[in-house]
């Protein structure tokens, strides 16, 4: 088994213009007016506050343009013994 669980999402949304990317975990960053829309509102903090979770367990978080349009985020996360049954030890 691996000792590193993995999570990918992938968002098929408008295209992000690369030199964006670096700036998505940064609080209150929404893109470009070209990227938002009115249907897509919201503050900007989703992907600052994965971030934040992530580094706190010591994780790492992988920003990446999809080739579809969006972003494909991925989570790499250290396992621990006994998350697979959701069990902590002792």
């Amino acid at each position: 088994h691996s000792d590193t669980s993995v999570l990918r999402v992938e968002n098929t949304g408008r295209r992000l213009p690369p030199e964006l990317v670096p700036t998505l975990t940064e609080p209150f960053q929404r893109g470009t007016e070209r990227v938002r829309t009115d249907e897509h509102a919201g503050v900007g903090l989703g992907l600052a506050i994965v971030h934040s979770i992530v580094r706190a367990h010591n994780g790492t978080l992988d920003l990446v343009p999809s080739p579809n349009g969006g972003l494909l985020v991925t989570v790499q996360l250290p396992s621990t013994p006994g998350s697979r049954s959701g069990r902590t030890g002792g």
